[in-house]
């Protein structure tokens, strides 16, 4: 099994038969409005290009995966990648609430079930419930899931979506014990109000607790996410735990056995 980063909360995880392209966020560097504008330093969004290579690592892509999309969340399915999706056909596997969000934009709507596993492949995709923010904030986002993913022949995979960190979460990688679990760590945050999904503090306190590897993304691509890379690898070398938290640079290829 491979695991792209190609940016922000932007992934492709590839078994030898099935590429699974996560939240795609596919718009040229300044396509979206800023998510900040009480600041003198307004940027557009994405803040920065697709990596190069990215055309190669789409080209096989098999199916979609949608973590949350609904309210403007727009850094996890865009514009960009609605139409990449649609002029493919390719299957979208989503949640029940999202389903006529994403059959209303002519895509191949295929619905996970709520409650549990849903079969897929030579596994299964169960979801993981989310928590986009606390406080008065979260009232105004869309909260979505996680998937935990189990296939016959790879490592199990977590992938967290945009969360802070939760009991739900904690459990899924305490109980579930994924091999590798995909993270947010950015520590996304609107003008005002609490965090909206965990930062670097969160995302090595999470990596502490489980027993795989953990990856951290949504990282230097948004101008609402302040934690830099350098950070997040420093302070899990101070941990003890840079062989756990893998922080891969936007293009990078992860391989797990």
């Amino acid at each position: 099994m491979q695991i792209t980063q190609l940016r922000n909360a932007t992934v492709v995880v590839a078994y030898d038969d099935c590429r699974i392209l996560i939240d795609p966020m596919l718009a040229d560097q300044g396509a979206i409005p800023p998510f900040k504008w009480l600041t003198d330093q307004r940027r557009r969004n994405p803040i920065v290009p697709l990596p190069a290579g990215s055309d190669d690592h789409l080209a096989g892509v098999t199916h979609a995966l949608i973590t949350h999309c609904r309210k403007g969340h727009v850094d996890h399915l865009d514009r960009a990648g609605t139409r990449w999706l649609r002029e493919r056909g390719l299957p979208v596997l989503c949640m029940p609430g999202d389903a006529d969000f994403l059959r209303q934009r002519g895509l191949n709507v295929e619905v996970l079930g709520a409650a549990g596993p849903t079969p897929f492949r030579r596994g299964t995709i169960t979801p993981i419930p989310c928590r986009h923010g606390e406080g008065w904030i979260g009232r105004f986002m869309m909260h979505g899931y996680g998937y935990h993913i189990e296939q016959a022949d790879a490592p199990s995979v977590y992938i967290a979506g945009d969360t802070v960190l939760t009991d739900d979460v904690r459990r899924c990688v305490t109980e579930r014990k994924p091999d590798v679990s995909i993270v947010p760590a950015g520590g996304a945050s609107m003008d005002f109000g609490a965090e909206l999904i965990m930062d670097d503090k969160q995302a090595l306190a999470l990596a502490q607790l489980g027993s795989g590897t953990f990856i951290a993304n949504h990282l230097e691509a948004l101008d609402h996410c302040p934690v830099r890379r350098a950070t997040l690898r420093e302070r899990a070398e101070q941990l003890g735990i840079s062989f756990r938290l893998l922080v891969p640079d936007d293009g990078q290829t992860l391989s797990f056995a």
